[in-house]
Formats: structure tokens, sequence, C-alpha cells
């Protein structure tokens, strides 16, 4: 399927047991052979996965998190606006992020389960579902990069809701190739999009009041 431009989609984001953890409304870019490309600015609402009593996950040590209750808080999207291209079939997904004024103040790419599109239809919602693999890189407009949350992609291996030791092993390997795409100044670290603006009429993402919780879209293990 393919989304046209305008419209607005979920990137939701699951644990590996089905748990929902994130839910964040984007618009549509363009939808073609190189991925569908969206747009977050500051102030999208979103939901994302907090504790009962309002802590972040970082908060809570890992194997204390299962003896706890967690709910989807509401929140505000601040700090960079974000252009963010889920690439098909690759297990990552790549974010420009831009500061108020638009000059880019990094990449990022998110390591994560190949994305899994759905649509209910023109009166219903629709997204992308994915399931984030902890690991991360950095790169700096001048494509020097480096890993992030390493700590956490290993605290998972072996866990029954994330990954084993060779699922892990394709999650390094994965960002590897990023990596190598990066120093090779390939797309999309070519300077495509840096120069990307929004459409001046653009309204703010919405947060749907129905639907964000439909039933999730499986994806295929790490390449």
């Amino acid at each position: 399927m393919t989304f046209d431009a305008g419209r607005e989609v979920l990137y939701r984001d699951f644990r590996g047991d089905g748990e929902l953890v994130l839910v964040m409304p984007q618009r549509v870019v363009s939808d073609d052979e190189r991925g569908l490309l969206t747009w977050r600015p500051i102030g999208t609402p979103w939901l994302f996965r907090r504790t009962a009593d309002g802590r972040d996950r970082r908060e809570v040590p890992f194997r204390e998190r299962h003896t706890v209750q967690w709910r989807l808080a509401p929140m505000v999207w601040g700090g960079l606006h974000v252009l963010h291209l889920f690439r098909p079939g690759r297990a990552h997904s790549v974010w420009w992020m831009f500061d108020p004024d638009f000059i880019l103040r990094r990449w990022y790419v998110n390591l994560e389960a190949p994305p899994a599109r759905w649509d209910d239809g023109a009166d219903g919602t629709a997204g992308v579902d994915t399931f984030d693999h902890a690991l991360d890189i950095v790169v700096e407009p001048d494509r020097a990069w480096r890993w992030k949350d390493e700590g956490e992609y290993l605290e998972r291996v072996g866990h029954p809701a994330y990954w084993t030791s060779a699922q892990a092993a394709g999650i390094r390997a994965e960002g590897e190739r990023v990596a190598a795409d990066v120093e090779a100044g390939a797309f999309p670290f070519d300077g495509t999009w840096r120069d990307f603006r929004p459409g001046p009429s653009w309204p703010v993402p919405r947060l749907p009041e129905r639907g964000w919780d439909r039933r999730r879209v499986l994806t295929g293990p790490a390449s």
C-alpha cells in the first residue's frame, strides 16, 4: 500500500511481547521506492509508556520493570523537528533532526524491525508498526558517527520480550551496514533533504481519539 502526501499516519512501537509503548502521529511528505517520508514538527502530541506514577522507563532499572505498572501517557514532542524515513525492508529508520530554524543538527538512525504498514480506510487511521531494537546511531552533519544506547541493547539479549543472541548479532550487523553508508556518503546521508521545509499551511499532526490502539501488524525479524 502507498500513503498519499499530506495524510496523517501513526508511527507505533511495540515490545516483542506485543505491548504498545509509543504512538506518534506524523504527516506523509512522500511515499516512493526510497521509502515512506514523514514529518513530525515540534509540538506534535503523542503517547509514550511511563510508569503509573509518571516515571520514564530509564528511571526504572531493567530488572525491576516487570514489577511496576505502566500506562501510555500523553506527551508533546519538543526540541527538534524530525523528518522521518521508513525504509522498505530495512531494519532501521532515519531521522533528520532540525532545530527551530531548520538547521540540521544530526541524523538519528533508529534500529528497529522493518516497517509494517496498515490502513483502516479513508474514515479510519493508518500507520506503520515496528519494534525498536534499542541500539541506535547518532550521525553529525559532517557524518562523524557513534553508537547510542549499547547498554540497553545488550541488557535485553536473551529476554523473552526482546531478542536472542543471534537476533542481537543481526541488529548490530544492520547498524554496521548503515555506518558504512554514512562513511561513504551514500543515500540518505548524501545531502538529500537537508534543505527540506514543510508546507507553510501544514497543521501539526493530530493524535486521533480512536484507532491508535488497533491490533498490531507484525514485521519480520531483523535482517
